[in-house]
């Protein structure tokens, strides 16, 4: 039997579960993260934390504090935790615009639901 990944709104579907599921993991790590997700099951997304809780999203809701463009592939690898974000983002396959330092508590958050 083959494993199929999942697409990039199931992916974002459970990061949203699990941000609602353990809402320690995100304590200290407010803000508007969005991702611009390029390749074939792209899109934008959003990943808010903030003093009502986590929550991700499709599409824009808020205005964003920190802007990482990355492949939909290399996103959900970063997500399942084959691909480290910090190489990534050395390597050239992840940019980040905005706020660094959210982008790098970003990498704590993933790793505390790695799928």
């Amino acid at each position: 039997m083959e494993f199929v990944k999942p697409s990039t709104p199931e992916v974002f579907d459970m990061i949203d579960a699990a941000l609602k599921f353990d809402p320690d993991a995100t304590k200290g790590k407010e803000g508007i993260y969005q991702f611009e997700l390029t390749g074939d099951d792209g899109g934008t997304y959003q990943m808010i934390i903030n003093e009502e809780g986590a929550q991700a999203v499709e599409g824009t809701k808020e205005t964003a504090q920190v802007t990482l463009t990355v492949d939909e592939e290399d996103f959900k690898e970063m997500v399942e935790g084959s691909l480290n974000p910090t190489a990534a983002f050395m390597s050239g396959k992840l940019k980040i615009k905005g706020n660094m330092g959210l982008a790098l508590k970003l990498q704590t958050v993933l790793n505390s639901f790695s799928f």
